[in-house]
């Protein structure tokens, strides 16, 4: 309740934070690493409120979720309670991308929405192996001080994750690839990571896909083709 359901923080009286406070490389003036960021720069409750749907006497409660994705929302009891799930940043963030949707899709009512926007840096990638590891063996003892799950991650391509989407059980209403994103970034420094990001938008089918000679139907009636911004070309 810090930030959200109008707890101690709000736009009005925020909390400020120096998220460069400490960098000294690729500034333009010694008090650059000095500016502040105020947080919430919005009022969640407010916001909804002001889309006239909720009921003003009874404001919409915000919750959080702490522990694994995949342990909380696979659960029996989370099958088919959400309109929607939206991610940002999110998806790549997990040791088997497959595992993930496959909660999403469980978790979602028929025709429920899933919402995406990010990279695919795949957080849990594995270091490369090396020219003088001889067997995987010899790769997997030099990183055993690693958790298993930099050894397991699926690092799969985007045109994969769009396979994998249909084939669980979702067509895809909307497709961009290429939007350009920062991320935790200092918009004054001499240097920023740009992703290159792909945002789509997934809807829950009422059935399972049908798979037809490693095809999937609803593929032709997805219109990702239409939406799709064609900034992939310049990939």
């Amino acid at each position: 309740d810090f930030i959200l359901n109008s707890g101690t923080c709000k736009p009005e009286r925020p909390f400020a934070i120096s998220p460069w406070l400490l960098e000294t490389r690729n500034v333009h003036g010694p008090l650059d690493p000095m500016r502040t960021v105020s947080i919430p720069d919005v009022d969640p409750t407010m916001v909804l409120l002001a889309g006239g749907d909720p009921d003003p006497e009874s404001p919409p409660d915000f919750s959080m979720a702490a522990g694994d994705f995949v342990s909380i929302y696979g659960s029996p009891r989370e099958a088919g309670q959400w309109d929607a799930v939206v991610c940002c940043f999110f998806l790549d963030a997990a040791p088997n991308i497959v595992e993930y949707v496959q909660v999403i899709h469980h978790m979602l009512k028929d025709e429920g929405l899933l919402i995406n926007f990010g990279p695919l840096l795949y957080h849990w990638s594995g270091p490369a192996m090396r020219p003088d590891d001889q067997a995987m063996h010899d790769y997997e003892y030099r990183y055993r001080h690693l958790d298993k799950r930099y050894m397991t991650s699926v690092d799969i391509a985007w045109s994969d994750v769009k396979e994998i989407l249909l084939k669980v059980g979702f067509r895809i209403l909307e497709e961009h690839v290429g939007v350009r994103s920062l991320y935790t970034a200092d918009r004054r420094s001499m240097m920023n990571m740009e992703y290159r990001s792909v945002h789509f938008v997934a809807q829950k089918i009422n059935r399972p896909t049908n798979i037809v000679n490693g095809n999937t139907n609803s593929h032709s009636n997805s219109s990702s083709n239409n939406n799709n911004n064609n900034e992939d070309d310049s990939l």
